[in-house]
Parts: structure tokens; sequence; C-alpha cells
């Protein structure tokens, strides 16, 4: 069983081949824009260095969100004509889940972050893998507030810990991995999404959907002249 994991969602992105015993190979793009461009000769790349063809993958991982609108776009696009052509299932998954799945050996609570701009992330708690709260939206300074009240060393991870590692260090229980380390892996995507699909968490490709978690700026932008013209 062979598995194919991309993930476009962010600046930092690439593509995964993974098996049941192994990572076989993994690529990584740290851009801030390109991905439209670069994945598709990634995905060749690495299945020529693995000598493995696109018949000889069982299934297709890739990050259905949240981050870059234009990036959830290529990805699922990308992942979507694979999976149309070939007849294979998607297992899609949230870079918040799929970095939980990352450093799911760590002990204590784990804060997965996403720069969401405007000063916002978005954000999930997690514990040895699993989720204690739900995805949310929410302004970097009331993440803090709300982290407050845990007792216990946090292990901040994603762009959004670089991005504001400076604010979140104003508390006590906060940890930070490597620069190496802190954002997402695709073998990370990969792994995670071998590990669902062994336990049958498939879809087919006209079922997978981006996770958005907010409007587009355009759609945030046309909101504010409506409710300015009184549309709304």
């Amino acid at each position: 069983m062979i598995l194919l994991g991309i993930d476009t969602s962010t600046s930092t992105g690439g593509a995964a081949l993974v098996d049941q015993d192994n990572l076989l190979a993994e690529y990584v793009l740290n851009i801030y824009n390109g991905h439209s461009e670069r994945i598709l000769p990634t995905i060749k790349r690495i299945l020529r260095d693995t000598d493995i063809t696109v018949n000889d993958i069982s299934a297709f991982a890739v990050v259905s969100g949240p981050g870059s609108f234009t990036g959830l776009r290529v990805g699922l696009a990308t992942i979507k004509g694979f999976a149309y052509t070939l007849d294979k299932p998607i297992v899609p998954v949230t870079n918040m889940q799929a970095l939980a799945w990352q450093y799911q050996n760590y002990p204590f609570l784990l804060c997965t972050l996403i720069d969401a701009r405007r000063k916002e992330v978005f954000t999930q708690l997690f514990r040895g893998n699993n989720p204690v709260s739900e995805p949310i939206n929410c302004k970097v300074e009331t993440l803090i507030a709300k982290l407050k009240k845990f007792d216990e060393p946090i292990l901040f991870v994603g762009e959004g810990a670089i991005e504001y590692r400076h604010q979140l260090s104003q508390l006590e229980q906060a940890n930070f991995p490597g620069i190496d380390g802190v954002r997402l892996r695709p073998g990370s995507v990969a792994g995670l999404g071998l590990n669902l699909f062994s336990q049958h968490k498939s879809k087919q490709w006209h079922e997978v959907m981006p996770f958005y978690m907010r409007k587009s700026s355009a759609e945030y932008q046309l909101d504010l002249m409506e409710t300015k013209n009184g549309v709304r």
C-alpha cells in the first residue's frame, strides 16, 4: 500500500510518499507563491526518484485547509485530477490534524497555529494526537487569554508559531520546537493519510471540499461594502 500526500495550504508545502513501513521520499518547498507551477513537477520528481508510478499509488492525501485560498485550490485540484483519472480515493486532512500527527509523541498540550493574516490565526488544541478543542479563527491576543488557564507546558507549532512567537512568548508555559521542525512536513500529511486510509476513512474525489474556516478577502470586502451601502 503506497500513499502520496501533498500540502499547498501555506508558504511551506511539498509532497511525500509513504508505505506501511517507511517514509519513501519527501520534498519540501518553502515558497511564498508558486505552488501551481511547482507541485506537479515535484510529484513527477518524487515518483521518478522512487521508481514508483501513479498506478502503484493506492490513495492520495491532501491538506484541505485552512490556509491560502489559492494554495488550497491548487492542492485540491491537483489531487482530484489524479483521483478522478485513476479512480483512487482521497483522504482530506486539515493542516492542524497533520501537525498533531507530526508531534503526536509530545506529552503535554499542543497548540497548532496557521497564520490567518490580520493578526489572526487558525488554531486547534491537541493532546497525544487527540483534539481537545474545536478549530477556531481568532485574534492572537484572544488565544493567549484562553491559554492562560492551562497549567502545563504548551508546544506551539505551525507557521503561525513563527509569525507570532514574540506575542506567544508572553505565556510562561510556551515552548517552541527548532526552526527546522516547527512547520508542517508533507511526510506527516502522507503518514496521517495512510493511517486514516487504513481505517477506511477516505472519500471519492467529488466528496472532497476545501476547509476554509472564513471568507476570502474579496468576500470580506464585499460584505463591508454591502453593509456600508445598506444592502444588509
